[in-house]
């Protein structure tokens, strides 16, 4: 948990798991000042805070106003969040307009750049989510506002090095004509050359909810109208190469309901699984219940003592050694950190006249080991690890 003494308050937007296995937040945070709304925070399996990182600070990008992210996406290793802010009009700066929003960022969760879309266009709206249409291309989608409540679905095309391509809509007019708006937030890949998004319309005052198939160019290849919506929604692909979506949908009393289906590559409706799993049955090892003991966890009360990106991955390119007792007589343990983050690890010794007295190997994950010093001549030593051949840790202990 996360509760920084200078937010007023925050919430989740997105979430991922990265290749190493790392659990990617993306935040927000909101303040009186505003200086830095959204934030990338990484966790271990543990749920341990490893490092927090902020975005599109105003200190940075003095135009910027109410960044919002909604959506993270991991691309070859880096990594792209979509949302919108607030920028002035080049030719009118005392006034901002809405627009959407992009940002780069590294490997190590280093900032690249920031884009909010088409600033010397009027494309006004928001960019919900993205996702790669090839190594260097990606798409986001979203919405651009019109005169009056008037919406038409966005796709917006920029390359990973923080450039505007363009853009093509979805117009009314290409659903129906009496289509007052469509908007879409998700994408999905629907084949090699088609995509497909869950879809609010509004048509003659009713809002209703479908599904777009469409290609890079918007041209709308199938489509959908389903039931009167009053929600948000979401969906994904399943096993069976077809799609799950959830959305709330009104009763006729006034209530609103979960609503879920399933549709196939034709938008038609197909059954959900309908086989029977005895689910303790597919465990491989016995199901464990019971409560868990969260006494002495820790909790973070304020991002200044979590570290930032470079300060984590630059920890943990090293191995740190912990020696004990010290000054030993007849044993010494060494205690390592980080060699779940390294391969190929060596430990030598060597005597104060650099003679090498040890070594052994260390495998990867391995916490401690202990040297039998019977035999050793009284006096200081070094304790080396190396890892792929460069030195990560050093310490040094007395045989007395």
């Amino acid at each position: 948990m996360i509760s920084p003494d200078q937010y007023e308050n925050g919430w989740t937007s997105d979430i991922l798991i990265n290749e190493n296995d790392e659990v990617i937040v993306l935040v927000y945070f909101d303040s009186e000042e505003e200086i830095e709304t959204n934030f990338l925070v990484g966790f271990n399996a543990q749920g341990e805070i490893l490092w927090i990182n902020g975005y599109a600070s105003v200190i940075n990008y003095p135009w910027i106003a109410e960044p919002v992210a909604y959506d993270l996406m991991e691309h070859n290793h880096e990594y792209y969040i979509s949302g919108f802010c607030y920028w002035p009009f080049p030719s009118d700066t005392t006034h901002y307009f809405l627009r959407p929003l992009f940002i780069g960022i590294d490997s190590l969760f280093n900032e690249k750049w920031i884009l909010p879309f088409y600033a010397l266009d009027s494309v006004f709206g928001d960019a919900y989510m993205s996702i790669p249409l090839n190594d260097s291309i990606i798409i986001g989608v979203g919405e651009r506002w019109l005169e009056g409540y008037n919406m038409n679905s966005l796709l917006m095309y920029y390359n990973t090095s923080g450039e505007e391509i363009g853009y093509r809509q979805i117009p009314n007019n290409a659903i129906g004509p009496n289509v007052d708006f469509n908007v879409i937030r998700e994408i999905e890949e629907f084949n090699d050359s088609l995509y497909i998004s869950p879809n609010y319309l509004g048509i003659e005052g009713e809002t209703y909810f479908g599904e777009f198939v469409y290609d890079t160019s918007a041209s709308l290849i199938n489509y959908s109208i389903r039931d009167i919506y009053a929600g948000t929604s979401d969906f994904v692909k399943t096993f069976d190469n077809n799609y799950v979506i959830t959305t709330t949908i009104e009763e006729p009393n006034n209530d609103k309901n979960i609503y879920m289906y399933k549709i196939g590559k034709e938008l038609e409706f197909v059954p959900f699984d309908t086989n029977t799993y005895t689910y303790d049955s597919l465990c491989s090892e016995q199901i464990q219940s019971g409560t868990i003991d969260l006494s002495g966890c820790m909790v973070w009360t304020g991002t200044e003592k979590i570290p930032s990106p470079e300060e984590y991955y630059s920890y943990i390119a090293t191995i740190p050694i912990i020696v004990f007792p010290n000054p030993a007589e007849t044993e010494i343990t060494l205690a390592f950190q980080n060699t779940d983050h390294h391969t190929n690890m060596r430990l030598k010794c060597y005597n104060i006249y650099g003679q090498q007295v040890h070594t052994e190997k260390i495998w990867k994950g391995q916490q401690e080991t202990r040297i039998d010093l019977h035999g050793w001549a009284k006096g200081l030593y070094f304790v080396v690890v190396k890892s792929e051949g460069k030195v990560a840790g050093t310490g040094r202990f007395v045989r007395k």
